[in-house]
């Protein structure tokens, strides 16, 4: 990681952080459950596509 990512990615994360300080506790209560529905989704795509990738399920595909 070059020089210039590094600090654009500190400087974003110095933001998000100070975004949250000033971030009523409602709306910190919406981002954390938005950030935690997304999570959910990638666990159950995730378990899905596991799931679909089993060997029974490649054997009968070909």
């Amino acid at each position: 990681m070059n020089r210039n990512t590094r600090n654009g990615l500190l400087a974003l994360g110095l933001a998000a952080v100070a975004a949250w300080y000033k971030m009523t506790p409602e709306q910190k209560a919406n981002v954390k459950s938005k950030v935690s529905d997304l999570g959910n989704k990638v666990k159950d795509g995730l378990a899905n596509l596991k799931k679909q990738s089993t060997p029974n399920n490649l054997q009968s595909a070909s």
